[in-house]
């Protein structure tokens, strides 16, 4: 089965491919427009010639990752597909969907599942309350370890070396005045979400956005994970967050961790 590594990979390579680099260029710029492009927005858009323009986007569209409608592009689904069936070679993934669907239908909560790729924390997963908080992040999407309940969950699980080489690679940004920036000082909270296994976020990622995470341990070495509750300071706050919530959270990564090692 695919697994997570955790190998520490620079997001700065010492070389890169123009071409490779282009066409992915291209590609993420159909996904964040808000409406299909045509080839000449997308060469002022990304600086280069229509002709080079031109090329990649029937590259992409034989590959079966652009779609083109009339005179214009946008992405396909394609990547859905890679993106799925990845995730699902994943044994914490496997183990912890069905868990996190009870906890976000018990709690009301937004859940979700975090695994480290390089140096970032990724949503594998996320189980929506009905009625709860819809995050501003989304499965599959890299975000720094440092500024959520997750990430400070994962970092905590590593050991102290590990630690300084994820941060040795890591920007870290403050999306908020409380993220905690200082290595040292965060090196410092993290210590104490060791000896609690038990992580919060106070409006680091996310102003009045608070939350509640623990690592998920498991026999495979190559896979770090946590699952965490995240919502609205309104939502979450005093006994409810810190006591309610963080039992649940507690139980239910205990059950994923049975169903992962039968222990």
């Amino acid at each position: 089965m695919a697994a997570v590594h955790t190998d520490i990979v620079t997001d700065t390579p010492n070389y890169t491919i123009d071409a490779t680099e282009t066409s992915l260029d291209l590609l993420e710029t159909l996904v964040e427009s808000a409406a299909p492009m045509g080839v000449t927005a997308l060469a002022d858009r990304l600086d280069v010639s229509k002709s080079v323009v031109h090329n990649h986007l029937s590259t992409l569209r034989a590959r079966g990752y652009v779609v083109k409608r009339d005179s214009r592009y946008e992405p396909s689904l394609r990547p859905l597909d890679i993106g799925s069936r990845t995730r699902a070679t994943l044994p914490v993934y496997q183990a912890a969907r069905h868990h996190l669907d009870n906890l976000a239908a018990a709690a009301d909560e937004t859940t979700v599942l975090f695994v480290l790729e390089a140096q970032s924390g990724v949503p594998v997963y996320i189980a929506e309350a009905s009625e709860g908080w819809s995050p501003q992040f989304h499965e599959g999407e890299r975000l720094p370890l440092h500024v959520n309940a997750p990430g400070k969950a994962i970092l905590a699980s590593l050991s102290e070396d590990r630690v300084d080489d994820v941060l040795d690679e890591t920007d870290l940004v403050a999306p908020t005045s409380a993220t905690i920036t200082e290595p040292d000082e965060l090196k410092t909270a993290l210590r104490g979400v060791r000896d609690d296994a038990v992580a919060f976020c106070r409006g680091e990622q996310y102003e009045g956005i608070v939350g509640v995470a623990t690592p998920v341990t498991n026999d495979d070495a190559d896979t770090v994970a946590a699952l965490g509750v995240c919502g609205p300071v309104d939502r979450l706050s005093g006994r409810y967050l810190e006591e309610d919530i963080t039992g649940q959270v507690l139980s239910t990564a205990k059950s994923i961790q049975v169903d992962l090692t039968g222990q």
